[in-house]
């Protein structure tokens, strides 16, 4: 077979001229370009297989980056949302908590704006009252004072103004405490808020000074009348903190118009009434009178005088013989104060005991007896006088002042005086004043080796019972039951505190003989001491030394 020929000379079977073909390969063998062409295009699919792979993974990648940023985005939202509550919440409770404590603030506010009410209320109550007992003070006193007498005036009435003085408010203080005091001060109060009537007024003056205000009373008759119905009030005993103790009133009176004419001068005549029946002798009640105001005086310049007697060592003792009725021989001695206000001039206790008592000057007076007394027995003993016994009075303001018992064991310590020697003699009415702490004072006293002895026994609370409660060595009748032997009633009184003494074995005296018959009648019944003006009057030391030396012979 031939082989057919190009059909364009020249020309290659591409269609190309061979001039453009030139460079170009070879062209394949027949058998083998479908081979090379099925491997270029295997390859060609194998790659563009790897291509779409490629893209697929990135195409998985990119929505796993979108899922993530979906995510994030999601959880982004969560976070703020969660945040947002959280805030939310925060702010709330917040709120809340801003609210409440408002609130309380505004409370708060409206309660301190109460209190300051309330405590507006409580100083202005506290300015016009007392605060121990709650009774009017000062100035609620002068204001109802001033309208009393602006009443009475109208009405032609009169006002009572009544100053009670507490009698011996010192003791219970210096004894038992000023706790205790209080407490009574307070009993006292109620009880005289008892007494009066509602339009009448108590007030507190000081520590232990109370006044009465009597609106429209028609005469003194009704003043005095109060005055009983107060003083009354106080029999009874004021039951404090387990003690049981026993106060009196002194009260003294003045009436407007015809004590004063304005609300001062009636205030102040009361209250020198008030001091006159303390110098009287206390749980009573004085009117005042023009002579008082000169008596006010004279006591106020005693007063300044007593002051100066204790710098000056004005004061001196007088000893008064206590003798053995059998024998008449000196047995003992009494210590008995006296005041040299000059040479020539020698004043007697009565005449200003009571003037220092008021004033509180009987404590270190009484501290100076007791003293000199010791250091002059002891000075008798050691020159060889047998003195016995040295009795000392003592005052109810000593026997409470809280220094009592630490004065006695010094002053016999300082002095060298044997306890044994000394004799301290009490009234019946200052055993009875809060019995239990008089009792344990006793006590303490009979402890260290001292006599106790009842003077002036009769005239105040005679009782057996207290007789036997009290450590007491000597009973001393008083002397007006001695000088009223010579009646049947004096006689009985005298035998029967004899015969008391003598079965609880006391030791019995008899106070004031004057006479061979009171001395005869006394012998007779047995009554074994005695002193009084028959023995001797109260002496010097000088002179009672010798005395005592006489007695020795």
């Amino acid at each position: 077979m031939k082989k057919k020929k190009n059909p364009a000379r020249g020309q290659a079977a591409t269609g190309v001229p061979l001039e453009a073909n030139k460079g170009a390969p070879p062209p394949a063998p027949e058998g083998l370009q479908p081979i090379a062409e099925r491997e270029a295009s295997v390859l060609a699919d194998e790659k563009s297989v790897g291509s779409r792979e490629k893209m697929v993974d990135l195409r998985e990648e990119v929505v796993d980056q979108r899922e993530l940023s979906a995510d994030l985005r999601e959880k982004t939202l969560r976070d703020q949302g969660v945040a947002a509550r959280v805030k939310g919440a925060r702010t709330e409770k917040q709120l809340r908590e801003a609210k409440e404590s408002l609130g309380i603030a505004a409370l708060q506010a409206r309660t301190m704006s109460d209190a300051a009410v309330r405590a507006s209320a409580q100083m202005s109550h506290m300015a016009d009252h007392d605060f121990l007992t709650g009774l009017p003070g000062r100035m609620l006193l002068a204001d109802s004072l001033a309208q009393a007498i602006a009443i009475a005036q109208i009405h032609g009435k009169k006002v009572a103004m009544l100053y009670l003085g507490l009698d011996r408010l010192k003791h219970v203080n210096d004894s038992l405490g000023h706790a205790i005091g209080d407490q009574l001060l307070q009993s006292v109060a109620k009880r005289l808020q008892a007494c009066i009537r509602p339009g009448d007024t108590v007030s507190r003056q000081t520590g232990d000074e109370f006044v009465v205000l009597l609106a429209e009373v028609e005469n003194l008759r009704d003043a005095t009348r109060s005055a009983e119905k107060l003083i009354k009030a106080m029999d009874k005993a004021h039951l404090v903190d387990g003690h049981r103790l026993h106060v009196t009133l002194s009260i003294g009176i003045s009436l407007y118009p015809d004590d004063g004419q304005d609300a001062e001068a009636v205030l102040r005549n009361s209250d020198i009434a008030m001091h006159n029946a303390k110098r009287s002798g206390r749980n009573k009640y004085q009117v005042f009178t023009p002579e008082m105001n000169i008596c006010a005086i004279a006591v106020h310049a005693i007063e300044q005088a007593l002051h100066h007697a204790l710098d000056r060592q004005e004061f001196v003792l007088y000893y008064q013989p206590k003798v053995n009725l059998e024998t008449g021989s000196i047995i003992g001695a009494e210590a008995l104060l006296r005041w040299q206000r000059s040479v020539h001039q020698l004043e007697s206790p009565t005449q200003f005991v009571s003037i220092a008592e008021n004033c509180g000057l009987i404590v270190p007076i009484g501290k100076w007896v007791l003293r000199e007394a010791c250091r002059q027995a002891q000075n008798w003993l050691q020159a060889g006088l047998d003195l016995g016994h040295m009795a000392v009075n003592v005052s109810a303001l000593e026997l409470h002042d809280k220094d009592f018992l630490a004065s006695v064991r010094s002053t016999l310590t300082d002095t060298g005086l044997d306890p044994r020697r000394l004799e301290l003699e009490l009234t019946e009415s200052v055993l009875m004043q809060d019995t239990q702490m008089v009792a344990a004072i006793l006590q303490a006293l009979r402890d260290l080796g001292v006599r106790i002895a009842v003077d002036d026994f009769g005239t105040g609370y005679s009782s057996l019972t207290y007789l036997q409660s009290f450590p007491v060595d000597t009973l001393k009748i008083d002397q007006s039951f001695v000088q009223g032997i010579d009646n049947e009633a004096g006689e009985a009184i005298v035998c029967a505190v004899i015969s008391m003494g003598t079965s609880l074995k006391l030791q019995v005296v008899a106070e004031g003989i004057e006479t061979r018959q009171q001395l005869a009648f006394l012998k007779s019944h047995r009554c074994a001491e005695g002193q009084g003006y028959y023995f001797g009057r109260p002496v010097s030391a000088d002179t009672f030394a010798a005395l005592l030396v006489a007695g020795r012979h």
